[in-house]
């Protein structure tokens, strides 16, 4: 079951990485109307959010980049940035390091428990790293179709 799963998330992620690569800089600061987000804000956003189930709920050190919760954790918005954040190809390559270094440090632990359990918001309970990593995979796919979605409204 480890190898599915990081496989797993290792496709999600390097679709989205994939599917970002050949879109402008501009492109990914528009928020289109009716929405709060935009592609940079998902992308930087899914790499706030592995960092904390990833490394930080399995007690492993976690890497913050400056300003990366000030404008990418769950309820922030581009409209409220008053710091430049980084660029698209910036977060990519961020979000390529973190996978290589929670394949390398978590590999092999996937029964491991948490301490203590984590509750989320919507009050699903997690014990081991492998839910924390199955969550993941749900929400990086999610913020993926987001991401097209997006991609799609801006082109139209």
């Amino acid at each position: 079951m480890d190898k599915v799963i990081i496989e797993q998330l290792k496709f999600v992620r390097f679709q989205t990485i994939d599917y970002v690569k050949n879109i402008d800089e501009s492109i990914s600061e528009i928020i289109p109307v009716g929405l709060k987000n935009n592609i940079k804000w998902n992308m930087g956003h899914m790499y706030v959010v592995f960092e904390k189930f990833a490394f930080q709920l399995t007690g492993q050190e976690t890497q913050y980049p400056a300003d990366f919760n000030k404008w990418f954790d769950p309820g922030t918005q581009p409209a409220d940035w008053n710091t430049v954040p980084p660029t698209l190809h910036q977060i990519s390559n961020l979000l390529i390091e973190q996978f290589e270094k929670a394949e390398l440090l978590l590999s092999g632990k996937m029964q491991e428990e948490i301490h203590p359990p984590y509750k989320s918001s919507t009050g699903l309970t997690f014990t081991h790293v492998e839910q924390l990593l199955g969550f993941l995979i749900y929400h990086e796919a999610m913020h993926f179709a987001t991401i097209k979605n997006i991609k799609i409204i801006i082109q139209s």
